[in-house]
């Protein structure tokens, strides 16, 4: 199983840059010591429980979940790759980067979000099914690495988001922009935009069926960096929140790092929400 993408110390630092502080000024303010946060951050040091409710109060993270990360207590139950309507989802892990990308249809019919995988085991995974779009939910160069390979000479429209829409025009001959709320119908597939900027301007989620591919927007037990500086953080966690995390419970989550999830257990076990 593919572990958390972040542990105790990338929660500490990604709130700590959201809240626009500096390891010192978190020091000051926590009592600890600047080079035991650093250690921390770095995976040099272990917090102990006191240490790490005083930093969750600090940071606005929930105590409960963030030492359960901390002690290393949770993660989240395997997720089913089949969805409502029949659809299944194939899964291509690309370790140096630690990034997925993701295959989704049925047995005729397919669409790619986000390419991160080497471009010969995405066509493996298409097989022979015809894909009939190229989704993806931001721009970052872990998830477009194989965009141009597995777009060469093929018909197929590459939809991105408009913020980021020219980051990928010279990579595919037809690229497409979609904005929050928007239908993407392609094929006989269905998908939704959800905007939820932060770790970029035009990180979107993909929602299709019972399923969400979160891209960087949400890991299990974490968000992307919120790349957006400290005005961006408070829309990044409010963003999903809202779009995703008010979904049923049950709802799959498929992010771009780390293992999958449900909106149930980031309700339970995110210190973000």
């Amino acid at each position: 199983m593919v572990p958390l993408e972040d542990e105790f110390g990338d929660l500490i630092g990604k709130s700590r840059r959201g809240h626009g502080l500096t390891v010192e000024e978190l020091a000051g303010k926590a009592g600890i010591d600047a080079d035991v946060i650093s250690a921390f951050e770095g995976y040099r040091r272990d917090p102990t429980r006191e240490q790490s409710d005083v930093l969750a109060g600090l940071l606005a993270l929930d105590a409960e979940k963030l030492w359960g990360i901390a002690a290393d207590t949770w993660a989240p139950a395997p997720v089913e790759t089949a969805l409502e309507g029949g659809l299944k989802v194939g899964q291509l892990w690309y370790g140096p980067d630690r990034v997925w990308a993701y295959v989704v249809g049925d047995d005729s019919q397919c669409v790619l979000i986000d390419a991160g995988a080497p471009a010969a085991e995405i066509g493996e995974a298409i097989g022979a099914r015809a894909l009939v779009a190229v989704l993806l939910t931001h721009t970052d160069g872990d998830h477009v690495s194989a965009l141009a390979e597995v777009t060469k000479g093929v018909d197929v429209p590459v939809y991105a988001p408009v913020q980021e829409l020219d980051a990928v025009t010279g990579m595919a001959v037809d690229v497409r922009p979609f904005s929050d709320g928007d239908s993407i119908e392609v094929g006989p597939f269905k998908f939704k935009a959800l905007h939820t900027p932060g770790h970029t301007a035009g990180e979107t989620c993909l929602a299709i069926a019972d399923a969400v591919f979160a891209g960087d927007a949400l890991f299990a037990g974490s968000i992307g960096s919120s790349n957006l500086g400290p005005d961006g953080f408070p829309v990044h966690k409010q963003t999903v929140r809202d779009k995703v995390l008010t979904l049923p419970g049950a709802t799959k989550l498929f992010p771009g790092h780390g293992p999958q999830t449900t909106v149930a257990e980031e309700l339970a076990h995110n210190p973000f929400f």
